[in-house]
């Protein structure tokens, strides 16, 4: 019995394979820092995307470069300019409406997106407006996170509890007259 306990206190006193024990405890904190880093940079960079191509799309509306496009002719052009959001003439909603001037009234409620998961599309509220209207587009864009399994991929807020975030850009203008 002796003979036993020497040796098991002979193997707990080995100092061999210590650093493993460390890098198993630290390794995972780390990837999980790196694949947030890469997971806030492709962020960053899809929703400066979104807005650009946004910005610069309501603003060839503004001046009546567009006429009075459909909806899906609209995100066409935004997925055009955008480059960089996957499947992005599925995964894209837009909504445009008039804002009255009478009482500042416009859209209450969350920002509608699709739900790529479920194949589902929200109701469609789009409206081209007249002369000296003021027009309020929003769009919604749905993107799978790269790492979503680790640190910030796991905590963005998903779509109806999916798979898929949403990037919004919101623009306002006034329709010139012609």
């Amino acid at each position: 019995m002796m003979q036993l306990f020497k040796k098991i206190r002979h193997w707990a006193g080995r100092e061999d394979g210590s650093a493993t024990i460390e890098f198993c405890i630290w390794f995972p904190f780390f990837i999980g820092l790196v694949g947030s880093a890469f997971e806030a940079s492709l962020i960053t960079t899809r929703q400066a995307l979104l807005n650009s191509s946004v910005d610069r799309t309501v603003r060839d509306l503004q001046l009546g470069n567009l006429g009075a496009p459909s909806h899906d002719e609209l995100k066409v052009i935004i997925c055009n300019q955008a480059g960089f959001i996957p499947n992005c003439i599925n995964a894209l909603h837009i909504e445009m409406e008039r804002v009255t001037t009478d009482s500042w009234t416009f859209r209450e409620g969350l920002v509608q997106c699709v739900d790529v998961d479920n194949n589902s599309v929200p109701a469609l509220n789009f409206a081209n407006g007249g002369d000296h209207d003021l027009m309020l587009i929003t769009v919604c864009a749905a993107v799978k996170p790269m790492v979503p399994t680790t640190g910030l991929g796991l905590k963005l807020p998903k779509i109806n509890g999916g798979t898929h975030y949403g990037l919004v850009a919101f623009s306002a203008y006034v329709v010139e007259p012609a």
